[in-house]
C-alpha cells in the first residue's frame, strides 16, 4: 500500500473539493471560524487539522494529500492485523492486499479530504474493540471510545459501523459498558452533523434523489462503491459467499453491506446518497471476503485477489493522471498563459450546482499572477467575511467597461459558454461579445470572447 499511496501522489491536479480544503486551511483562525459559520461546518475537525498541517508542511499537492496517504497506509496495516485477530494471519494478509488494490480506496487515500482519515480511525476503533473484548480493561475501552469518536467527527456516516461493533461486543462480558461508551463516543460527531444539516442545508442541494432504475438507480449507484462495477460486484459476490452465522463474519457483513443498503434506501426517499459517504465500508468488505478466501486453496485465493486487482488496474492508473481526480484544473495555465494579453479580464461562472467556488480557485491556484486576467466583477474575494463565494459587482456593464477580450471560466459545459451565467452576465455577454474559442476539459470550460461593439 505504501507504493500505491506514494505512486503519482502529486500528479493529479487538485480538484474543487481539494481546493476547498486548501483555501479553508490557509485562512486565519478567525476567518476559518467565520467560514464554518456559513458552510462546511461538518468539515470543521478536518479543516482544523489541515490548518495546522499546512502551516508546517505547506500547500503543495503532495503536502496536502500526505495525511490521507499516511492514513491509507495505516488502514491497510490495521485491516491486516484485524483479520489476523479475527481469524488467522492468512486472512489478515488477504484482507490487507485486497483493500490496497481497490481503486476507490486508492483514490481517497490520495485526496485532500477527510475520508481516508475517517476510515483509518473507524478501522482502528474496530481493532481496539476486538482487543478490549479479548481482555477487558478501562484504558482499552477509553482508547476505543476516543478513536471511534474521532472517526465519526471526521466522517459522520461512519456511525453506522456501530451495528458491526454491536455484533462483536454484545456477546462479550460487558455489553452495556460497550454500549454506553460507544454512544458517548459518537455523540459529538452526530451533534455536529445534525447542526450542519439543520443550518447549512444548501450544501447538499446538488444531491439527486435515487430512482429504482436508470443512470441514477439504486443498483447503478450501489455498484460504484469500490470503483469500477466489476470490482464492486466481485466484492459483493465474495461477501455473500462468506456470510455465515458466526459472530465475526456477521459483524463484517454489518460493516460492509448494512450501511450501503441503509443509505441507498434513504436515497430513494430523500437526496442523501453519495458513494463516498460509505467509503468506510471497504475494509469491512475486504475482511469479509478474506474470511471466505482463507478457507480455499492458496492458488485459488491468490487468483481471486489478482483478478480483483486486474479488474481495477485501469482505474488505478486513471486516477493518477493529471485529471485523475475528475477535474483538469492544471490545464488552465496552458490555455490562458500563452494567450494572455494586457487588458484581458475574466468572468467566472459561479453557479455550478455543487462546486460553484471552483473556477476562481482553479485560476488562483494554477495560473501565474503575471498571466492572470483581472477579475473585473469581484468586490470581495471568496471566503472573506464568512462568504464562500466572491461578492460581485451588480452592474456588469459598468464594471466590465470596454474590455476588448473577456475570458470566461466555468466548471460546467454549456454549448454556448455565454449562457447560464447569473447576475446579468449572460445577457451582457450575448449582446456585446462573440465567442473566439472554447476549450473543454473535465469540470473546466474556458472561453475567449471578443468584443463586437
Amino acid at each position: 500500500m505504501t507504493a500505491l499511496a506514494a505512486w503519482q501522489l502529486g500528479r493529479p491536479a487538485l480538484w474543487a473539493d481539494e481546493l476547498a480544503t486548501v483555501n479553508a486551511a490557509v485562512l486565519p483562525w478567525d476567518g476559518l471560524r467565520q467560514l464554518l459559520g456559513q458552510v462546511d461546518l461538518v468539515m470543521a475537525p478536518y479543516y482544523t487539522v489541515m490548518h495546522i498541517w499546512t502551516a508546517i508542511f505547506g500547500t503543495s499537492e503532495i503536502a496536502v494529500r500526505l495525511p490521507s496517504a499516511l492514513a491509507g497506509i495505516a488502514t491497510v496495516a490495521v485491516t491486516a492485523q484485524l483479520g489476523a485477530r479475527l481469524w488467522d494471519r492468512r486472512a489478515g494478509v488477504i484482507a490487507g492486499v485486497l483493500l490496497a488494490v481497490l481503486p476507490a480506496f486508492s483514490r481517497y487515500a490520495q485526496e485532500a479530504r477527510a475520508y481516508s482519515l475517517a476510515v483509518f480511525a473507524l478501522t482502528l476503533a474496530t481493532l481496539l474493540l476486538v482487543r478490549w473484548i479479548e481482555r477487558p480493561g478501562a484504558l482499552r475501552l477509553v482508547a476505543y471510545a476516543v478513536v471511534l469518536g474521532v472517526g465519526v467527527l471526521l466522517g459522520p456516516f461512519g456511525a453506522m459501523i456501530l451495528a458491526a461493533h454491536a455484533v462483536l461486543a454484545w456477546r462479550g462480558r460487558f455489553p452495556w459498558s460497550w454500549a454506553i461508551s460507544a454512544a458517548g463516543a459518537v455523540l459529538p460527531g452526530m451533534a455536529l452533523f445534525a447542526m450542519s444539516a439543520l443550518t447549512q442545508r444548501d450544501q447538499t442541494s446538488w444531491i439527486r434523489r435515487l430512482t429504482l432504475e436508470g443512470a441514477n438507480g439504486v443498483v447503478e449507484r450501489g455498484l460504484t462503491v469500490a470503483g469500477p462495477v466489476a470490482v464492486t460486484a466481485a466484492l459483493i459476490v465474495l461477501g455473500l459467499l462468506a456470510v455465515r452465522k458466526k459472530q465475526p463474519v456477521l459483524a463484517m457483513a454489518c460493516w460492509s453491506f448494512l450501511p450501503i443498503v441503509l443509505l441507498l434506501a434513504a436515497g430513494l426517499v430523500t437526496p442523501v446518497w453519495v458513494a463516498r459517504y460509505v467509503f468506510f465500508t471497504l475494509p469491512g468488505f475486504a475482511l469479509l471476503a478474506a474470511s471466505w478466501l482463507r478457507q480455499v486453496s492458496l492458488a485459488r485465493s491468490t487468483a481471486v485477489v489478482v483478478a480483483v486487482a486486474l479488474f481495477g488496474a485501469g482505474s488505478n492508473i486513471a486516477i493518477r493522471r493529471p485529471a485523475g481526480h475528475g477535474q483538469d484544473s492544471r490545464r488552465i495555465a496552458a490555455i490562458i498563459g500563452p494567450r494572455f494579453q494586457a487588458g484581458d479580464v475574466v468572468i467566472y461562472g459561479d453557479n455550478h450546482p455543487s462546486i460553484p467556488w471552483s473556477p476562481r480557485d482553479v485560476v488562483a491556484r494554477y495560473l501565474p499572477a503575471g498571466k492572470t486576467p483581472r477579475d473585473v466583477l469581484m468586490i470581495s474575494p471568496q471566503r472573506a467575511d464568512g462568504h464562500l463565494l466572491a461578492v460581485e459587482c451588480g452592474d456588469v456593464s459598468a464594471c466590465v467597461g470596454d474590455a476588448a477580450r473577456i475570458w470566461v471560466v466555468r466548471a460546467d459545459n454549456p454549448a454556448d459558454p455565454r449562457t447560464g451565467l447569473d447576475g446579468g452576465k449572460s445577457p451582457f455577454l450575448a449582446e456585446h461579445y462573440s465567442v473566439n474559442h472554447v476549450w473543454r476539459y473535465p469540470l473546466l470550460t474556458v472561453a475567449l470572447l471578443d468584443r463586437t461593439h
